[in-house]
């Protein structure tokens, strides 16, 4: 979900200030110009660290501003802005983020960024000069696509705070793949995407952000092509609240065919709420902090009025949570992706790599959940329409609050760690392995500490990091990722053969060895495959048994 704790919090407001790609300027103009029909876009060029060149096509409109009356609506098509010239992508903005106390301490960000904007819905393309070049000349097939969808809790992030996909691209140019080209774009945030509740939707479009992202995912089957990527060869990507969304389009709805035909979800996360608590709980502090009473009013409010708005409800979750995020609206989000799945409720056709991290939820938990009280307290926070036999259940049952090394914790600490880490990260991972058939391609990221997003610098590696322990780890995850997403298998020549999920739930663990070497074996998941993935999946909440 991304945000979880003071570094990641300010690490990813650092990549969401400043793209991190290398723009190298043009002087004689000659970079080539797409004409998308309602808009002409001119590249920059960009060198990655192994000296590849491409194409950058940046801050492309693919849907209307959602401002005045589209604020808090579904998502509207591109204005036709030809009379505005050649966009070069020097003019956009990211959505506006909002953060909680428990992230970011003292820290106040209730001004907001200089780049923060509701007219946010950009997205950029990045295709390698020699695949659009080639294309140009007729030269070459059209290359598969990968769609990134970025984390943040589903309040924070943008398109490029992941950081440079150049060098993912490399590992497709360095191989038999053949090169593929990658996008990426902005979602609405917080309160201008994350509403629902039946006032709320009385006079708005709950899960706004969800029709963000389908409209882009459709712009990219309208225009991909001239860009040189092939419209029938898309596989999505994200991780944490991005790989969440990918899991709610590929169950929206309740099945759908989805216009991708490849995903990989790295660590979907989303905080369930059922269908029976559908409350206007954040709605109603949304208008109550911009000082209206009611969501025409609200349209009518400058920006900045509303942007605090949306980062003073934010602030006030509960420790690990967020105010605003999907739920269940009985359209766009029928049920609890979970529950869809388990009711075939969802679009067979797709071949999926689902992912987590050995350690999940430590930056979610809090320091202070040092009794067993904290357990039962954090489960109500959580889950407040929990019945009194389904409380029981979770306390003796599935969390017992056991301490003597029988149970996958020793503290109470550990204990409440490992359930916010089932039902929010690594639950999803089985319930997708199952849906489709333990067909599915898993795997575990547990180089040391494992914690929540530390896949994703190995994901975008483009040369030694900090944050990137063994670079030969993360250019082979790279290579498996991208051999996914041009064969729909990771498996390929010269990488350890990665075994389907199957009936006994087996995953790839990415690992480093005490000596800081590679280690990748094949074990079997009990952090997804146990009764406790089980019982979340069903979103029995509030049913009394």
């Amino acid at each position: 979900m991304q945000g979880g704790g003071l570094s990641h919090a300010i690490f990813l407001l650092a990549a969401t200030l400043a793209a991190s790609r290398t723009v190298v300027a043009d002087s004689t103009g000659g970079t080539p110009i797409v004409d998308l029909g309602y808009a002409t876009h001119q590249a920059s060029l960009s060198i990655s660290n192994q000296s590849n060149v491409y194409y950058n096509f940046s801050n492309i409109r693919y849907a209307a501003p959602p401002v005045g009356n589209l604020r808090f609506e579904a998502t509207q098509p591109p204005l036709n802005n030809r009379s505005a010239g050649i966009q070069d992508g020097s003019y956009g903005n990211i959505c506006p983020q909002a953060y909680a106390e428990w992230q970011l301490g003292a820290l106040s960000l209730l001004d907001g960024a200089p780049n923060e904007n509701e007219d946010c819905l950009f997205a950029d393309v990045i295709v390698p000069k020699s695949i659009y070049d080639n294309k140009s000349l007729n030269q070459s097939r059209s290359v598969p696509v990968i769609v990134w969808f970025y984390g943040g809790g589903y309040t924070l992030g943008s398109k490029y705070s992941a950081g440079n996909p150049t060098g993912l691209l490399d590992q497709s140019l360095n191989t038999s793949t053949g090169g593929q080209i990658f996008v990426s774009f902005n979602y609405r945030l917080g309160a201008f995407g994350w509403m629902n509740g039946p006032e709320f939707a009385a006079a708005g479009t709950p899960n706004a952000g969800f029709y963000d992202q389908r409209t882009l995912l459709l712009w990219v089957q309208k225009y991909i092509s001239l860009f040189g990527g092939d419209p029938d060869h898309v596989t999505v990507m994200g991780e944490s609240a991005g790989a969440g969304s990918i899991l709610h389009q590929i169950t929206a709805y309740g099945g759908v065919e989805a216009p991708f035909r490849q995903a990989i979800m790295q660590s979907p996360a989303f905080i369930p709420k059922s269908l029976k608590n559908q409350t206007n709980t954040a709605f109603e502090a949304f208008l109550a902090a911009a000082n209206v009473t009611t969501l025409a009013e609200a349209r009518l409010l400058d920006s900045k009025v509303l942007q605090k708005a949306n980062k003073l409800v934010q602030a006030t979750a509960f420790y690990g949570s967020f105010n605003f995020g999907p739920a269940p609206d009985g359209t766009f989000v029928p049920d609890l992706p979970g529950k869809l799945l388990l009711e075939g409720k969802f679009d067979h056709n797709l071949t999926i790599i689902a992912a987590h991290n050995s350690n999940e939820a430590g930056h979610y938990t809090p320091p202070t959940a040092t009794n067993s009280d904290n357990f039962t307290t954090f489960m109500l926070d959580y889950f407040p329409e929990l019945s009194t036999s389904q409380l029981t259940y979770l306390t003796t049952v599935l969390y017992p609050a056991i301490y003597n090394g029988s149970q996958p914790y020793t503290t109470p600490f550990k204990r409440l760690d490992l359930a916010i880490s089932d039902f929010t990260f690594t639950c999803s991972t089985n319930s997708l392995g199952r849906a489709f058939g333990n067909s599915t391609h898993n795997y575990q990221f547990s180089v040391p500490p494992g914690n929540h997003t530390e896949d994703v610098p190995y994901t975008f590696f483009n040369g030694p990091i900090s944050t990137v322990k063994n670079d030969t780890l993360a250019m082979t995850l790279q290579r498996y990722l991208t051999g996914f997403s041009a064969k729909g298998t990771p498996n390929q020549a010269g990488l350890p053969y990665w075994t389907e999920y199957g009936s006994a739930g087996k995953a790839l663990n990415f690992n480093v060895t005490e000596s800081n070497s590679v280690s990748l074996d094949t074990i079997v998941d009990t952090a997804t495959v146990n009764i406790r993935c089980d019982w979340w999946q069903q979103g029995l909440y509030g049913d009394d048994y």
